[in-house]
């Protein structure tokens, strides 16, 4: 049982929400088409762009659409932290990447 949404998890659903559909605005892409060349229903995309919500593989369709995939997954890169960079030398197993 997840339990209530803490609130800095919430608010970021919220502001990625927003960030994503801003992309697809300034693409002018419609919620329909995105929908489409993601191979989601037009009220997932919508939950996605409005709440936030969904399944992680659905997020990353409407990302890979909106062509900010490599953003997203640079942003989850340990490596790309300070800790991530200080113990990059220490004995952490290597990432294998498919």
């Amino acid at each position: 049982m997840a339990g209530k949404t803490p609130i800095p998890v919430a608010r970021a659903q919220r502001n990625i929400a927003m960030n994503l559909d801003l992309a697809r605005r300034q693409q002018r892409i419609t919620v329909e088409l995105l929908a489409e060349r993601a191979n989601l229903s037009v009220p997932t995309v919508r939950n996605i762009l409005n709440h936030g919500s969904g399944t992680l593989e659905n997020f990353l369709r409407v990302v890979r659409i909106l062509g900010l995939m490599d953003p997203v997954v640079d942003a989850t890169d340990p490596l790309n932290t300070d800790i991530g960079k200080l113990r990059a030398n220490e004995d952490t197993p290597l990432r294998v990447r498919k």
